[in-house]
């Protein structure tokens, strides 16, 4: 075996598997998936976006690569800015989008960086699938294609953007071929010149004059002033294992972490038990206390994870987690793990778009200024130049410090729930990794509780008895989309988004 992939489509993982088929590591995988999945996946990520990639190696010191969007300086009283509605079937979300609500983008950039750094392949190989299929077509996914329908009014919401993903008038669906060729166009301009392409050339100049025509605030020397920041991951011990996931200012790596020290010597019975689901449940809620009391205002303090190891402080919140047990979403994640024990775990995101197409490169910008996930002081009220916080948490489990499992979610604020209870199925329940992809799933966030189908109707009228419930109809989008991969080069890839794991021979 020369490594898996487990990402959200078929077409994703296969650009990152023929790199490794080519001799290539976890890295040039991840980098080339990377490249297709906004062809692939287009309504979940971009280059126009930004993510966080944890690489570890043997024998080198695990890096957290965060090229996650930061603000833009404030500049246009009057803003392009308004609100849609996204309907996940059995709940609505709403979002903002328009041209000032693109923050500065960091995947391209994110990209190029970890290449350089980490990848064995040339640069121009490496992106040779996702140039070939944007200027040959491909086909979407029905899954993929749903998405297109589901954000309809982003993508009609621009001239630009109706050029890419219209076809005489209706949206493209998965019976259509799909074609970028101005996206093939510009990553072959990439390939040779690198990202001052995008970040200090034309390319900057025309978003720039783009935003200054549209109410935009983004400009030219927001993005000559971006840079990838190498953080040093989060590292915590649970049971047997040692897990390394996101740090701040992302908050979901500290909120995993959080979790499974509640739950670290809890006995959790069987999977889907009335003592499985309470703990998981009240862990939820204590993780929802202990983010609003101690993470929300200090996201971006230096050493904040290191108030995981304040015995005093996490005592209080062990005692309130017990006293509870007494008592009773746009993104997308690529894992790799090569034969040579090289581990990618990579989660990006476009937000669900801003509707304004970079101009003469077929990439869509952000909207991450227009969701309220990310800006909950009320938007445009975090300072120029920082940078936004998140949900992402990449996550490696170890083992006599080699990588178990490599894993991560989409899914905005379930990226956290949905990560936490994959672990413990793998490392407590024992399921294997096609299992813990595709379990089903509870979620908590603001005073509710939302189920998926298949858990036992009595348990479900006892959680009732202490929390507003919701029970989805089937598995959704909603509750995440978690691709894994384990050692033994076995991969297992989420439903909810149309997951796809590929083992390479």
């Amino acid at each position: 075996m020369r490594g898996v992939i487990s990402s959200g489509d078929k077409l994703t993982s296969s650009a990152g598997a023929k790199m490794l088929k080519n001799g290539g590591n976890a890295f040039d995988a991840a980098c080339a998936a990377m490249l297709i999945a906004p062809l692939s996946e287009p309504m979940l990520t971009s280059l126009g976006g930004g993510g966080f990639l944890l690489s570890h190696e043997n024998d080198t010191k695990p890096i957290l690569y965060d090229f996650f969007v930061d603000v833009p300086k404030s500049r246009i009283k009057e803003k392009n800015f308004y609100p849609i509605d996204v309907d996940f079937g059995t709940t609505l979300q709403e979002f903002h989008i328009g041209a000032a609500s693109i923050a500065i983008p960091g995947v391209l950039k994110g990209v190029y960086e970890i290449h350089a750094q980490k990848g064995k392949l040339p640069f121009a190989d490496v992106a040779a699938p996702a140039i070939e299929a944007a200027r040959e077509g491909l086909y979407l996914s029905k899954m993929q294609a749903h998405f297109i329908q589901l954000l309809e009014p982003i993508l009609t919401s621009t001239p630009s953007s109706k050029k890419i993903y219209m076809n005489n008038g209706d949206l493209i669906n998965h019976r259509d071929l799909f074609k970028n060729p101005e996206y093939a166009d510009f990553l072959q301009e990439f390939v040779k010149k690198g990202d001052k392409l995008f970040y200090d050339g034309e390319v900057s100049a025309e978003i720039e004059k783009l935003c200054k025509g549209t109410g935009g605030d983004l400009r030219r020397e927001d993005l000559k002033g971006y840079e990838v920041i190498k953080r040093e991951p989060i590292s915590f011990g649970f049971k047997d294992f040692e897990i390394l996931t996101n740090t701040t200012p992302s908050a979901g790596g500290v909120l995993i972490a959080f979790a499974l020290k509640l739950l670290e010597n809890e006995e959790l019975g069987e999977f889907g038990s009335f003592t499985h689901i309470k703990k998981i449940v009240e862990s939820m809620v204590t993780t929802s206390d202990f983010r609003h009391e101690h993470i929300n205002e200090f996201l971006h303090k230096e050493g904040l994870a290191e108030i995981l190891k304040k015995e005093p402080l996490m005592s209080s919140y062990f005692k309130a987690f017990k006293n509870r047990i007494n008592l009773w979403g746009n993104t997308t994640h690529i894992s790799v793990l090569d034969a040579q024990g090289n581990a990618a775990t990579v989660t990006t995101t476009n937000g669900e778009g801003s509707g304004i197409i970079a101009p003469n490169t077929g990439i869509m910008l952000n909207n991450m200024l227009g969701e309220e996930d990310l800006n909950p002081h009320g938007f445009f009220k975090w300072p120029s130049g920082v940078r936004l916080p998140s949900m992402m948490a990449p996550t490696i489990v170890l083992k006599d410090k080699a990588p178990v499992m490599v894993l991560g979610s989409a899914g905005s604020n379930r990226i956290r729930s949905a990560i936490t209870q994959s672990i413990i199925n793998y490392t407590v329940f024992g399921h294997d990794i096609k299992e813990v992809c595709q379990e089903k799933r509870v979620h908590f966030e603001k005073g509710e509780l939302f189920f998926e189908p298949g858990f036992d109707k009595k348990l479900i009228e006892k959680v009732k008895e202490h929390y507003d419930v919701t029970v989805f109809h089937e598995k959704s989008v909603f509750f995440g989309g978690v691709n894994a991969v384990t050692s033994e080069l076995k991969g297992g890839s989420d439903p909810r988004r149309g997951g796809y794991t590929i083992c390479v021979d």
